[in-house]
């Protein structure tokens, strides 16, 4: 029918719909050893077989025959920005569920073209003297950005061809993840109940990750969080606005650099621009408040929108219908249409067929 069953899409089908070896081999009626023997690739998966799996999974039948790799030799990497506390099983299905997007985004842009005013790349922060901050300056500069604030991130993002997708993750644990395959664009996965400064540093935190950590350096996390200050607040335009910061000053920082007042405390010390006592001062401050839980002054949202585009180009350009394209993201049209029956406004750049 179509070729051999790919093991690694039945493990990845699984599991984005968060089921277990066990709760999957119960719903098809198979010993959970079996399963895994069909997972690891040590037994073949029979049709009828893989069409039990994909119904009880919710997901048609060829997507288990994609030849596609998604993890491994295929993904120049995959980073995601969480609190300790995340539940690792939670992990795994959020993790799955951006693996699965991506191979449906890849799918998506078989035919169409981004054609970036900018160009998504890589810089080793070992040829900068391991500086995230002077990365961050140079990207800047190639990506022709201009001093000072960013104002709509998710657009700088999508002139460079990356993808930016906001879904719901089911906790407030993980903000975000990002991979790039090299079958596919930049794909930023966005937990969609992060306040947008929160979203803001998640994106350029996960932008450190994929232009810097194509190899993994000891510390990465500090590293992208260092990349996210200069990207977004540069040391040069911000300095006069952060010394010598005092707590009244915060909302209307916050609203000229759409970060939050957390993310401007801490920048401000680690910088030296005020002292340490000025910063307990600051946080006590923010504690007595409540913004330590929940800051007021919410900014406004930067939805994406290069991938609605490239959506109506199929429907407008190739004629398609929601259930064929449906079809060629390997979705039943229910699930397409959750997640992506809404169309977005024009976008920056533009979408051309290839």
């Amino acid at each position: 029918m179509f070729g051999p069953v790919n093991e690694e899409m039945i493990v990845l089908a699984r599991q984005s719909r968060g089921l277990s070896q066990d709760a999957l081999a119960t719903k098809i009626g198979r010993t959970a050893g079996a399963l895994s023997k069909m997972e690891h690739g040590i037994i073949s998966t029979a049709l009828p077989v893989a069409e039990e799996i994909a119904s009880s999974l919710r997901y048609p039948i060829a997507l288990f025959f994609r030849n596609e790799r998604v993890r491994g030799t295929d993904s120049i990497c995959f980073h995601h920005r969480k609190r300790q506390s995340m539940p690792v099983k939670l992990l795994t299905t959020v993790e799955a569920q951006m693996h699965m997007t991506q191979l449906q985004v890849s799918r998506l842009f078989e035919e169409v073209a981004a054609e970036s005013p900018n160009q998504f790349l890589t810089l080793d922060p070992d040829e900068y003297e391991g500086s995230a901050e002077r990365v961050a300056q140079i990207l800047r500069s190639i990506w022709h950005l201009p001093r000072g604030p960013i104002r709509n991130l998710t657009q700088t993002l999508e002139a460079a061809g990356c993808i930016v997708v906001f879904r719901p993750f089911g906790t407030a644990k993980l903000d975000g993840m990002s991979c790039w395959a090299r079958s596919a664009p930049p794909l930023f996965f966005i937990n969609d109940a992060s306040p947008t400064d929160r979203a803001r540093w998640t994106l350029a935190h996960e932008l450190g990750h994929l232009v810097m950590h194509a190899t993994a350096p000891s510390n990465p996390e500090a590293q992208a969080d260092a990349f996210a200050a200069e990207f977004l607040a540069p040391a040069l335009d911000s300095e006069g606005d952060f010394r010598g910061l005092q707590f009244g000053q915060l909302p209307g920082l916050k609203a000229k650099w759409r970060i939050s007042m957390s993310a401007i405390i801490a920048i401000a010390s680690r910088r030296g621009l005020i002292s340490e006592a000025r910063t307990k001062s600051l946080w006590v401050q923010m504690s007595r408040s409540g913004f330590r839980l929940r800051e007021p002054f919410p900014l406004t949202p930067e939805p994406p929108e290069l991938l609605n585009q490239a959506l109506r180009v199929h429907q407008d350009e190739h004629e398609y219908s929601a259930d064929e394209l449906a079809k060629l993201m390997d979705l039943y049209p229910e699930e397409f249409k959750t997640l992506y029956g809404k169309s977005g406004s024009s976008f920056g750049g533009s979408l051309s067929v290839i």
